[in-house]
């Protein structure tokens, strides 16, 4: 029951195409954190019939079908608040049973759910740690409930140090606030230090009521003036920056990760142009994980990636591939 005394809706397993064909799961519906700039943790509490942020009920937990992989979490975050416990029990309750989890955060991963997934190593697809910005008052304005950068940062020390493949996630970019090179090139050589294996980025995307949010926060408004494009996503359409600037900063977030000895990849799914375009690896998912260098099955039986094996190269090199001559923004001055 809720705090109303209402029963909670129940946690559920569901295949999701849009993210590059995984099954996905929430522990909550709606979310904590509060960032400003998240559609869907609103959109998953009102498809549940609640107005705050709740735990979903695992009751019937030994019910559910452990799928071959799941990616914790479409709508929510499996490390805030009201999640920590639900995701511990849940993910006891996957990797016992084979499953494989791909995990991403802007919370603090729990010391015994650490001690879990490093029990279960082979089966963690990778935890993505979310940090796009270093500054105190953007993080507060944009992300309230979302613990310091620094703090998430120490994840990816966590992470590593018991080798789990960690990544430091870039999501969503806002034009101009986040994507200077120098900022950017900061972020990537701080993962790198800490022992993540890979960076991605996304810039933000936006439409209807959630893009009108967006513009009338004072700290966004160069940001927003620069969302001019209807982007084609998996599932729709949304504003977005230009092709060309995501193509730009992309191209460069990859050599600078490169140059650090890690991988880059940027979600396919936000921006169907970028995957066409072929100018940056454009996949959800842990390239190195699914597809091993030797050209045998994935790990999970989730859709193969294609060109994956030509493109991978171990964490210590350089990747063997060189992007395209860079893209020309215009938008910027």
């Amino acid at each position: 029951m809720d705090s109303n005394g209402q029963p909670r809706p129940s946690v559920t397993v569901s295949f999701e195409p849009r993210f590059c064909a995984n099954h996905v799961v929430d522990l909550t519906a709606g979310c904590s954190f509060g960032c400003v700039y998240c559609p869907f943790a609103a959109i998953g509490a009102r498809l549940r019939g609640v107005s705050r942020p709740t735990a979903l009920d695992l009751s019937r937990l030994n019910e559910l079908t452990p799928p071959p992989s799941v990616f914790l979490s479409p709508a929510s975050d499996a490390f805030a608040p009201q999640a920590i416990e639900s995701t511990h029990t849940l993910l006891s309750y996957l990797l016992s049973r084979g499953t494989t989890v791909g995990i991403v955060t802007k919370g603090i991963v729990p010391e015994r759910t650490l001690a879990l997934l490093a029990d279960y190593r082979p089966q963690v697809e990778g935890v993505a740690v979310g940090v796009t910005s270093l500054d105190d008052h953007r993080n507060t304005v944009l992300e309230p409930g979302c613990p310091p950068a620094r703090r998430r940062l120490d994840n990816i020390d966590r992470l590593a140090a018991r080798g789990l493949p960690a990544a430091l996630r870039l999501d969503p970019l806002f034009p101009v606030l986040d994507d200077r090179p120098g900022a950017l090139t900061a972020l990537v050589a701080e993962a790198a230090r800490r022992g993540a294996s890979a960076v991605t980025a996304t810039y933000v995307f936006a439409w209807g009521r959630y893009l009108r949010r967006l513009q009338r926060e004072p700290l966004l408004a160069e940001s927003c003036r620069l969302l001019t494009e209807r982007a084609p996503m998996e599932g729709g359409t949304a504003f977005s920056v230009p092709l060309a600037r995501k193509l730009e900063t992309y191209g460069f977030l990859a050599e600078v990760a490169s140059e650090h000895g890690l991988w880059f990849n940027t979600c396919g799914c936000k921006d169907l142009r970028i995957r066409e375009s072929g100018r940056v690896f454009a996949s959800c998912r842990n390239v190195l994980f699914l597809k091993p260098l030797d050209g045998g099955p994935t790990r999970t039986g989730a859709r193969p990636v294609p060109g994956a094996e030509a493109r991978a190269a171990p964490r210590v090199d350089r990747p063997a591939w060189r992007l395209p001559p860079p893209v020309r923004d215009t938008t910027r001055p």
